[in-house]
């Protein structure tokens, strides 16, 4: 509370900044665009290329490269620069010439592509899943994601009634209570799948599976998948065996992975459309962003890379029926880059829409894990702040396998940016996308911080001067490799230090050693002439409050400044909000503080 023993206190304040800064959720500089001219980028560029050299010619057990091709590129929104990097590795064993295959003529014969590129096209199993959301995000919109399932699949109604009846919760998945999000969330608790993958009796013939340990089954019991790998289930076949399969979990209850749950999700919008689901993914998605090197189905193996020279064996060929939706698709390293640039840049969504699909449907039992809408979502912690700044990094991912094949897109929504790793190859090892995705995440996120870093410096530091209601105002604003977001320093309205009295009157108390940093709001108008109004958020802080261990303190913190936002008006206009005037070439000529009514114009 603001008192008179305050006001007597205010002058009292520490000169050194020895607290850590708090920064909101988000990117805490404008989403970086100067890829070429930023040195930071150039050599992260430049460690990669020699990292992945080394990869390629030492035969790595992470990768096997030996046997193993692969595709990466890094990949942003900017018009200027929307391939960052790319990196193409053929294995050895494809580049020598085909001994297993024959033409007519008895001689030997490739099939598929000789060398990796850009348009090389690969199976991309489960990451197939983000183009069955994104079909129903552009069909339906997310409206419907709290509906139960039950109003758009009459089998699942029907289930549901019977296991009204039944009342037994241990053998029964209560669908009614399972949502269009919950599928979309893996929240539904229902099984990984049936009948198709990690079916025991569909792997192995009856004594193989005795000798596992299993017990016989007879063909008449009711439980064994008369369907799955081959031949495949239709719907009734698929639904007569999942409502006989026990849940797994109560729906919400904890993420569990489930393929059912998007072959539902697919029946469910071709009930809502009147359409079939492949025709859907075509006129929303495939058509629109020009993916040309992109199949639901059956892709031509003259475009893929075939490990192993046997199509076979490799999987190629292979299709997952009504399950396809889970985890069929091929396509190429420069379309799936293309379709993340379009969810970035909000292509075929409102951006609205697209800021709640990168949101978190819950958090895993992982501290620094979720689940998303198919996402797997990692925070990351930069250590470039050190002590002085807690700044995470949601990166959203979605990986998938299927026979000789491994994919992975990785979405970085605080930089507009991401990756995309395809791998193909007869012996990959179990983790090889993630360990690409590792080594390309070490070089790429803190070079994206510093590279947004030094484009906010060039464009926004520098002084501010201009004339407040009783006097003069002004400001100095700086960026600091070791704190996150733009500094405040020397901000003066009227002869009096605002930088002490905003965080005075924010916490209520004093003395403070006061802290105040900006960050990007989300918040922009661009006019036809193409100058830009743009919202920055200022973070009031005290950065005499003692840091927290979170080992030692199970629920307070020091980083909770979320709750504090507008925390003071005056006039009804907030204090900690600050707009920006940039012109149409992109120049910064004014900041405003909205509670103080100041212009202040950027010296040159």
């Amino acid at each position: 509370m603001w008192t008179k023993r305050t006001a007597a206190v205010l002058a009292v304040a520490a000169t050194v900044l020895a607290g850590p800064n708090c920064p909101p959720l988000g990117p805490v500089f404008e989403k970086p665009y100067n890829f070429n001219t930023s040195s930071a980028m150039q050599s992260a560029i430049a460690n990669l290329t020699a990292m992945l050299t080394a990869w390629d010619q030492n035969n790595s057990s992470a990768i096997r490269s030996n046997t193993t091709s692969y595709s990466i590129e890094v990949f942003s929104t900017s018009r200027d620069q929307p391939l960052v990097f790319s990196w193409h590795h053929t294995a050895a064993s494809l580049l020598a010439p085909p001994t297993n295959s024959s033409n007519n003529n008895g001689t030997s014969r490739r099939v598929g592509v000789a060398k990796t590129d850009a348009n090389t096209v690969y199976r991309l199993g489960s990451l197939t899943k983000v183009f069955t959301v994104y079909t129903w995000l552009a069909q339906d919109g997310d409206t419907k994601w709290n509906d139960p399932i039950t109003r758009y699949v009459p089998e699942l109604a029907a289930a549901a009634e019977r296991a009204k009846q039944e009342a037994d919760p241990v053998a029964n998945v209560p669908w009614d209570e399972v949502t269009v999000g919950a599928l979309a969330g893996q929240l539904s608790g229902a099984i990984r799948d049936y009948g198709l993958m990690g079916e025991v009796s569909q792997e192995f013939d009856r004594s193989q599976a005795v000798g596992l340990g299993f017990p016989p089954l007879s063909k008449e019991d009711p439980m064994l998948p008369p369907c799955g790998q081959w031949p495949q289930c239709n719907r009734t076949e698929f639904f007569s065996g999942l409502l006989r399969a026990y849940p797994s979990f109560a729906p919400f209850t904890t993420p569990a992975y489930t393929n059912t749950g998007f072959q539902i999700l697919a029946y469910a919008l071709e009930s809502i459309k009147g359409k079939s689901f492949e025709s859907m993914m075509q006129e929303s998605l495939l058509q629109p962003l020009r993916l040309k090197h992109t199949y639901y189905r059956n892709a031509p193996a003259e475009e893929g890379i075939i490990p192993g020279n046997n199509p076979s064996k490799a999987e190629w060929a292979y299709q997952l029926g009504d399950e396809s939706p889970a985890g069929n698709m091929y396509s190429s390293v420069s379309d799936i880059s293309a379709l993340g640039r379009s969810i970035l840049a909000s292509t075929l969504l409102p951006p609205v829409l697209t800021r709640r699909w990168l949101k978190p449907a819950v958090m895993s039992s992982e501290l620094i894990a979720g689940v998303g809408y198919p996402w797997g979502i990692r925070r990351i912690s930069l250590p470039s702040y050190g002590a002085n700044g807690k700044r995470v990094v949601d990166a959203f991912n979605k990986a998938g396998r299927i026979g000789y094949y491994s994919s992975l897109l990785v979405l970085l929504p605080d930089y507009d940016a991401g990756f995309t790793v395809l791998i193909a190859g007869e012996d990959i090892p179990g983790n090889a996308n993630f360990n690409l995705a590792d080594v390309v995440g070490a070089a790429l996120v803190p070079a994206l911080e510093a590279a947004a870093r030094e484009q906010a410096e060039a464009k926004f530091a520098g002084d501010y001067v201009g004339d407040a209601v009783g006097g003069s105002s002004s400001l100095k604003l700086t960026t600091q490799s070791d704190r996150p977001g733009l500094g405040i320093e020397n901000w003066v309205s009227n002869g009096t230090d605002m930088q002490t009295i905003a965080v005075v009157l924010q916490g209520g108390y004093a003395p403070v050693n006061p802290s105040i940093r900006l960050y990007p709001a989300g918040l922009e108008t661009v006019r036809k002439d193409g100058s830009r109004k743009v919202a920055f958020k200022a973070v009031l802080e005290d950065l005499n409050l003692p840091a927290r261990d979170p080992a030692q303190s199970m629920f307070s913190t020091d980083c909770g400044t979320w709750v504090s936002f507008t925390g003071v008006t005056y006039g009804t206009q907030p204090l900690d909000q600050f707009v920006f005037e940039v012109d149409a070439r992109g120049a910064v000529v004014s900041i405003e503080n909205l509670a103080l009514r100041a212009v202040m114009k950027k010296r040159r």
